[in-house]
């Protein structure tokens, strides 16, 4: 019944609420970076978080714990809602800043200059701790998304699967929402098992030196080729049952725990120690 109600529920979220992965995506990716930063980089963080909230310190001060705040935050800040994706077509499959990241003056350009500024902004010992914090907040929260293929991708204006309405194990929901939250919640309950998971079955013997580089855009094209060969590969009645997740499934698995990679390293080489911020 639980799981019922909560699939319903995602059916029905306003197309401005559906453009991420869920708490969970965000807490998984997060959780598989931190785990990956060492003692330095890591210092560095908990030192901005802290400064935000002083009364709370240690383990309770963790990248999981700030994954979502992004998403809180564009529900009173419309100017930032373009920033958590980019819509590349689904038949073109290369990025073009000119049309896939336009300026909007009331929603924002595009996730891929999104972490740019950020990543900026976190690396500038320069500007206050208040802002670096939200810098970082934002970078944690933007890695993330660019990996969640239907980020970066549409078809047909349907804004990124949001208006394609599927049915997923006899549970309506809309495509995205699917792939931000269902697939991940069909699999486990809860994000620390996900983590579990990938930690004892994904990542043992897997080499990951060529698979953690690149950039954003390297990112956002191989999120949207995920979505163009696996996530909008539907049946024509759209009812999606085994055969669609045992497909979608290894996508989800690789993109979470290659968010997070790709986080640690992003982060590691963001704060690195210079001359002006040591």
């Amino acid at each position: 019944m639980k799981a019922m109600c909560f699939a319903f529920l995602f059916a029905l979220v306003p197309l401005e609420q559906a453009l991420a992965w869920g708490q969970e995506g965000h807490s998984i990716v997060a959780e598989i970076g931190e785990r990956r930063l060492d003692t330095a980089t890591l210092g560095k963080i908990r030192a901005l978080l802290e400064s935000e909230a002083p009364s709370v310190t240690g383990p309770q001060v963790s990248l999981a714990s700030i994954a979502s705040w992004a998403d809180d935050y564009r529900a009173q800040h419309k100017e930032t809602s373009n920033w958590h994706f980019v819509d590349i077509p689904y038949e073109r499959g290369t990025y073009d800043p000119a049309q896939d990241c336009k300026p909007n003056p009331q929603a924002g350009d595009c996730l891929i200059n999104a972490i740019e500024r950020s990543r900026v902004a976190l690396a500038d010992c320069s500007m206050p701790p208040r802002d670096r914090t939200m810098a970082l907040k934002f970078l944690v929260h933007f890695v993330g998304d660019i990996h969640q293929p239907l980020h970066a991708a549409e078809r047909n204006g349907d804004h990124g699967g949001n208006d394609v309405m599927v049915t997923f194990f006899g549970k309506p929901m809309n495509l995205h929402a699917l792939w931000d939250t269902g697939l991940i919640m069909h699999t486990v309950f809860a994000w620390g098992a996900y983590v579990a998971r990938l930690e004892t079955g994904w990542f043992p013997g897997r080499d990951l030196t060529s698979l953690a580089g690149g950039k954003p855009v390297d990112w956002a094209v191989e999120s949207h080729k995920f979505a163009h060969d696996v996530a909008y590969d539907l049946p024509p009645d759209n009812v999606l049952e085994s055969a669609y997740y045992a497909k979608s499934l290894p996508v989800v698995d690789r993109q979470l725990a290659l968010g997070g990679v790709r986080l640690a390293r992003f982060l590691r080489e963001t704060l690195r120690p210079t001359a002006s911020c040591p």
